[in-house]
């Protein structure tokens, strides 16, 4: 039975009791309405399991895996620097470690990193991860020589401040099978691909697409087993790129995909190059968003109000005002769920009409820091603020 039918059938059966009880008929639908919503809180008290670890980044795969990373500090003289371990869990909570710190970056030379995001494959087989690399400070080996000379001058505390705020590194893209062996690119000299972002690999289960640059971004395309790397689209950069990868193609927003320069949302095959304009946008203010179909786009057009593309009837968007944010796509794709405020910063979250304009809070107005719902609409998961414990909860 689909939700509607299950929706529909709760609700003849609260208007029957009501009726029966003698609720006016003008009240029966608002009644009826609020304790259906009571209904689905309800459904989301327990959750189906908890991950009781610092979870600062995760990823749902089309099975219901959860890839996520969880960060190991380590103090290496008097330097403090993270390597992140990468753990999966199984639809059950299950879970184990892919990917040991100690193991992936060995000690010495003092060199760190941080996880930044996660991406499934399609198949669920791999996963890429986004990595800021952590570079010890230049000199670092002779100044902490010289302070060995001095460490009664200066506190430890002080020392370890300066040392800190000098360590730093560029952007990389990691590549890993789902039982966390490391995926390299064949005759590359360095054993990440550097200086980019967003990594994900697309359906062939062979080839990786990413970012580079700070944006404007250009995209890249990378078929490890022989190293071949190409640049695609050449000439144009992006404002904005959202991976459809299972599909093969991307959707982007850009300012020089035409001859007048207008801002335009298009879409892109990402294995023959070739560019499809969808829409000319008046704003993008970002969230750049793919509804679970592929058949919508939608993105926040202003600092109020989503914008939602039907793909194959553009010249009709929908707009909703919401307030800005980020939000993931519900299931039946009439209405998504939104974080408002700075992505690096917990809210609570709202189930956002796109056709009514309704809000109806969820998991009783308690802030989250980061959430994300299964491609099949099945759960959402979320992370605590804080220590970051991350909650799965069924949705109906």
């Amino acid at each position: 039975m689909t939700n509607q039918r299950r929706d529909r059938t709760k609700r003849r059966g609260l208007h029957r009791f009501l009726a029966a009880a003698g609720v006016p008929g003008a009240v029966l639908s608002v009644v009826a309405a609020m304790a259906l919503l009571s209904f689905a809180a309800k459904a989301q008290d327990n959750p189906k399991f908890v991950i009781d670890e610092d979870c600062q980044t995760f990823d749902i795969s089309a099975d219901h895996a959860i890839v996520y990373a969880v960060p190991r500090l380590k103090r290496v003289k008097r330097l403090v620097i993270e390597r992140d371990d990468i753990l999966i869990a199984t639809d059950s909570g299950k879970t184990r470690k892919v990917v040991d710190a100690d193991k992936f970056m060995p000690i010495p030379p003092p060199a760190g990193y941080t996880v930044d995001s996660l991406a499934w494959s399609p198949d669920g087989r791999r996963f890429a991860a986004d990595l800021t690399l952590q570079q010890p400070p230049p000199g670092y080996e002779e100044q902490v020589a010289k302070d060995k000379k001095k460490e009664q001058e200066r506190s430890r505390d002080a020392q370890d401040e300066a040392l800190l705020a000098s360590v730093g590194g560029g952007k990389a893209v990691a590549l890993f099978d789902d039982d966390g062996h490391e995926i390299k690119a064949a005759g590359s000299k360095t054993r990440f691909i550097e200086n980019a972002t967003n990594g994900t690999w697309l359906a062939d289960g062979s080839t990786v697409v990413y970012l580079t640059g700070g944006g404007p971004y250009s995209i890249m395309r990378v078929r490890p087993s022989d190293g071949q790397t190409t640049s695609l689209f050449e000439g144009h950069t992006f404002d904005a790129v959202i991976w459809d990868a299972p599909k093969n193609r991307a959707f982007a927003v850009g300012q020089n995909l035409s001859l007048r320069g207008r801002l335009t949302l298009v879409q892109l095959d990402l294995l023959h190059e070739t560019v499809t304009e969808i829409a000319r946008l008046e704003n993008y203010k970002g969230a750049l968003s793919l509804s679970p179909s592929g058949a919508k786009i939608a993105f926040f057009e202003d600092g109020d109000t989503i914008e939602v593309i039907d793909i194959a009837n553009p010249s009709k968007p929908l707009r909703t005002r919401a307030g800005l944010g980020r939000f993931e796509w519900g299931r039946d794709e009439r209405r998504v769920l939104l974080k408002r405020g700075p992505e690096d910063r917990s809210n609570d979250l709202v189930w956002v009409g796109l056709r009514d304009d309704s809000f109806v809070p969820a998991l009783h107005d308690l802030a989250f820091r980061n959430f994300q719902i299964a491609p099949d609409g099945a759960f959402l998961a979320v992370t605590e603020p804080g220590k970051r414990a991350l909650k799965v909860y069924p949705l109906e």
